[in-house]
């Protein structure tokens, strides 16, 4: 092999693996932010739980939602699910299940921010299975949502009127940050001292409402996803986060139009 090639190679190499990688990290992001709600208590033997989030961030606030089915009712729920009963569940299956719960929940779950009425743009739907055998239990749903906010002082009223089959655990916990601060809460009408409150049954203080106010500072996370601009609407609202994989891809492609161009560029060199 001549220097030029050599040259070439080299070059195409690390242009490669430096973009193998930014593509990798891409991914990897969509992956992890698509399971972020997961990290649960254990399930009930016999009754299905229910765990929300709220995350305020520097110009939204985030929703995690989770339905935490119990080993005999996640056992039995398999079982239905499995329609062309190979004793797997296999993507789809898993998937129709989860737009199923997303359809009940969605629009049981309503929020005001600021004393208007807002629309909760929910990105994330991820059914956790753990395994996928039909023979199993307990699985999760998960649901991630946002609402932009523009400002720096804000008051969320949220009501949950989700009924559950064989209610369990019920679980609210309000998370907070760098920058942010928490005023004002209340849950079901009765003052929200701690950051977190459980009860066991139905839904009956959310079905009252969630009241939080909270201010934001200049450390605030404000992400970088072009979600909220100026606290006006989410983009792709509703809509899975595909363009990272779009991106990634894309990236692939100037890999290998610019490693082209330097092999090219080295065999000119070479027959110049």
């Amino acid at each position: 092999m001549r220097v030029a090639d050599r040259g070439s190679t080299t070059a195409f190499r690390a242009v490669a693996a430096f973009t193998f990688a930014a593509a990798g990290a891409i991914v990897v992001t969509s992956l992890v932010g698509a399971r972020a709600a997961d990290a649960h208590v254990a399930p009930s033997v016999e009754e299905n739980n229910r765990y929300l989030k709220l995350t305020p961030m520097g110009d939204r606030v985030r929703l995690a939602y989770t339905i935490f089915l119990g080993e005999r009712p996640g056992a039995a729920l398999r079982r239905r699910l499995d329609r062309d009963r190979d004793g797997q569940l296999d993507d789809a299956e898993a998937a129709a299940y989860g737009k199923e719960m997303a359809a009940l929940v969605h629009p049981r779950v309503t929020v005001t921010l600021d004393d208007r009425p807002a629309q909760i743009a929910w990105t994330t739907l991820d059914v956790g299975l753990g395994t996928p055998s039909v023979a199993a239990g307990a699985f999760s749903v998960d649901l991630v949502g946002w609402v932009c906010a523009a400002g720096d002082a804000h008051r969320l009223v949220l009501h949950d009127t989700v009924e559950l089959d064989k209610p369990g655990e019920t679980e609210v916990r309000l998370e907070d940050g760098p920058g942010v601060r928490f005023g004002a809460r209340s849950l079901g009408g009765t003052p929200m001292d701690a950051l977190e409150q459980k009860w066991t049954g139905s839904g009956g203080p959310l079905v009252l409402g969630l009241d939080v106010a909270w201010t934001v500072d200049e450390n605030a996370t404000r992400p970088a996803d072009g979600r909220c601009r100026g606290g006006g609407a989410a983009e792709n609202d509703g809509a899975p986060r595909y363009w990272l994989w779009g991106a990634a891809f894309a990236v692939l492609a100037l890999v290998a139009a610019a490693g082209g161009r330097l092999l090219l560029g080295g065999h000119r060199k070479v027959n110049g």
